[in-house]
């Protein structure tokens, strides 16, 4: 029986959160190896509930906390010479190194290692890695993929691993597993993916679950690679999502739940009112949560019913930009008049301007200072709390085409490094205070 190695590395940043932060993608290769025969191991070193990760320094605010959220433990590193002029100190995120170290030398020696990385500029986790893995274990295939390769390919070639899977599909990984691994994992379809729950069982502890009830986004925003990681839009059977959350409740007693997904209300009366009503008819006693934002068109009042019933509590809006030129040049996803509407609808359904945040992207190239600014001032005046959504330069979008293309090192893609290079840090620390802006 082989023996695989699944690794989320640790985050090298200025700044990390775990806001409701699991390699899911990595845990539903990790459940279709198990049910092949492979013997199956993880180490996420980002995972605050293991018995090796220490208590961090900054806990993060208690709504967060009760959630199951919380900061990362976190070492300082000397800055890579691209951030010398940026005035933050810069951090490797999750267990301590020594207690990683020490766990991967007492492991069965695996055959092969798949490590994922994230973001692209966390990349230095992965190439640590690479190091770390070709001396505790010189015999294992060590296998790169996650968002970093798919979006960096190149650059990503040139950390030392033995092969690169460099898409994010879940259907064409499983296809490149298959070649590299010799075996078919029996994935033909979407359905074949979603047929097996995430290995959660991999962990110690559970303070919270995560659930992808769609893959994709069936919009085109400028500045985002949904649609690059996902080429396919596709939403699960609302039933067979219902379930799933059933099973991380029962099983491993989570009380509260994260969607994953870019669309969730995308093909609403199909999709989410049903998956909604399944939930409320479970009537379990877990809270769900929705970082990623709505899009505030599919927020309808029978809509916003079915997330006050279904204790939806973590509700936020995406916005982005409250002016219109710039809405347009997004995308077109939302207008003023429509996110009024839904949050209209969300406040008769119960929600106060306390629970509704709303996304607002800050240092978006196409933006001036006076355009974010009338942004937030928008949001307040509706009574709703902003939140800034720090723009980082993602590689293979339009916006990334047009303002990045030469663009090399995935450092830079950083989002408090362009906070920096925009010239926009003091901008950011004025609109995130009490004062008027």
């Amino acid at each position: 029986m082989a023996h695989v190695l699944l690794i989320n590395p640790w985050a090298y940043d200025f700044t990390a959160f775990d806001l409701w932060s699991k390699p899911l993608g990595l845990l539903y290769l990790g459940a279709h190896l198990k049910r092949r025969g492979f013997k199956v191991t993880l180490l996420d070193c980002l995972d605050r509930g293991d018995p090796d990760s220490c208590a961090p320094k900054n806990e993060g605010p208690r709504k967060l906390r009760e959630a199951g959220c919380g900061g990362y433990f976190r070492e300082i590193l000397p800055k890579p010479v691209f951030f010398s002029s940026i005035p933050r100190r810069f951090k490797r995120f999750g267990m301590p190194r020594e207690k990683v170290l020490a766990r991967l030398w007492n492991l069965d020696p695996p055959d092969v290692v798949l490590v994922t990385c994230g973001f692209t500029y966390w990349y230095p986790g992965a190439s640590v890695f690479a190091e770390i893995l070709r001396r505790a274990f010189p015999r294992a295939f060590l296998v790169l993929g996650g968002v970093y390769p798919t979006l960096c390919p190149d650059h990503a070639e040139r950390l030392g691993f033995d092969a690169v899977v460099s898409v994010a599909d879940p259907l064409s990984v499983s296809r490149h597993l298959e070649g590299l691994l010799g075996t078919s994992l029996g994935i033909r379809t979407y359905e074949d993916f979603f047929a097996v729950p995430p290995a959660f069982e991999l962990y110690p502890r559970l303070s919270y679950g995560v659930v992808l009830s769609s893959l994709g986004c069936p919009f085109s925003c400028t500045y985002c690679a949904s649609r690059i990681l996902a080429p396919s839009f596709f939403q699960r059977p609302p039933q067979d999502v219902a379930e799933e959350i059933r099973y991380l409740f029962e099983r491993f007693g989570v009380r509260h739940i994260a969607f994953y997904d870019d669309a969730l209300l995308f093909r609403t009366e199909s999709h989410f009112l049903p998956l909604a009503e399944y939930l409320v008819r479970l009537n379990l006693p877990v809270s769900f949560h929705l970082p990623n934002g709505l899009h505030a068109r599919y927020v309808t009042r029978e809509v916003a019913r079915f997330l006050k019933r279904a204790n939806f509590s973590t509700v936020r809006l995406s916005l982005e930009t409250a002016v219109s030129p710039r809405q347009k040049q997004s995308g077109g996803k939302v207008t003023n008049e429509l996110f009024e509407e839904a949050v209209r609808a969300l406040q008769e359904a119960g929600f106060s301007p306390q629970d509704i945040e709303v996304y607002l992207l800050f240092g978006w190239p196409v933006e001036e200072e006076g355009d974010v600014v009338a942004s937030v001032l928008y949001v307040r005046s509706l009574g709703l709390v902003p939140r800034l959504a720090l723009y980082a330069p993602t590689p293979g979008t339009k916006d990334y085409e047009t303002f990045f293309s030469h663009e090399e090192e995935p450092l830079w893609h950083n989002k408090i490094a362009f906070l920096y290079r925009r010239g926009w840090s003091k901008l950011y620390e004025r609109l995130q205070g009490k004062g008027k802006c």
